[in-house]
């Protein structure tokens, strides 16, 4: 997978904030930049400019060194923005949503047709919870209504759909797994060697997750993702 400028931006974005932009536009070509250049250049104050530096360094998106001014007589640090983190935060944040849809995906689906709604939103909660609560909002005391979920749920198979059509990790690093939202927890992720999940694995409720298969020769697998509505 190509990491262009634009996939750069949006990863540090999400990963360590919108105002840690200016730092890696600047960074990005260049090496062993000193912080006070970085401020200067960015028109930013010193200490704003650090505390974006150790967010990046914190997510190993920077690396420095530091050396002594003879003059000055203190030390300064040096700056290189690492390009190569990228993609594996690319991945990281791919698996995390994909994880984190399918535990709510699991959670709509177990309680469809029973979610109650406050009708200024305050709480959105199960049966269980809702009669707990007397069926009125335990914020702002309206009564809950019942909502139809199910608009919710196509929403999360479809974003789930898209991660998976998006995947451009297949063939990066070995052994992902995903986590306690998909069904009965097995790894989906193939581990380079051919050796992956077969077919029927499910997420959810009824929702499968694709098959394995190798080509010709055996040594290269691709993975069709397929998340298909159980039908009632």
């Amino acid at each position: 997978m190509k990491v262009t400028n634009t996939k750069i931006y949006d990863t540090v974005k999400e990963v360590v904030g919108e105002d840690s932009l200016k730092v890696v536009e600047f960074l990005r070509d260049k090496k062993n930049i000193s912080d006070f250049k970085i401020a200067e250049k960015v028109k930013a104050d010193i200490h704003e400019i650090r505390n974006i530096l150790y967010r990046l360094y914190n997510h190993n998106l920077v690396t420095y060194y530091r050396k002594k001014d003879r003059q000055k007589g203190w030390y300064i640090s040096y700056w290189t923005f690492n390009k190569k983190r990228i993609k594996d935060l690319m991945k990281n944040l791919h698996y995390s949503k994909l994880e984190k849809f399918g535990e709510r995906l699991k959670h709509e689906e177990a309680n469809k047709g029973n979610i109650y709604l406050c009708p200024s939103a305050c709480v959105r909660v199960n049966f269980e919870k809702a009669t707990d609560f007397g069926f009125k909002c335990p914020e702002c005391g309206s009564i809950l209504n019942l909502q139809d979920n199910s608009k919710t749920i196509e929403f999360l198979q479809g974003q789930i759909k898209e991660l998976y059509r998006t995947n451009g990790f297949s063939k990066m690093g070995n052994g992902i797994k995903i986590g306690n939202g998909f069904g009965n927890g097995h790894s989906l992720i193939s581990n380079g060697n051919g050796n992956g999940l077969g077919n029927g694995h499910s997420l959810g409720n009824g929702h499968s997750i694709g098959n394995m298969h190798a080509n010709g020769n055996g040594h290269k697998l691709v993975m069709k993702a397929r998340i298909s509505e159980k039908r009632h």
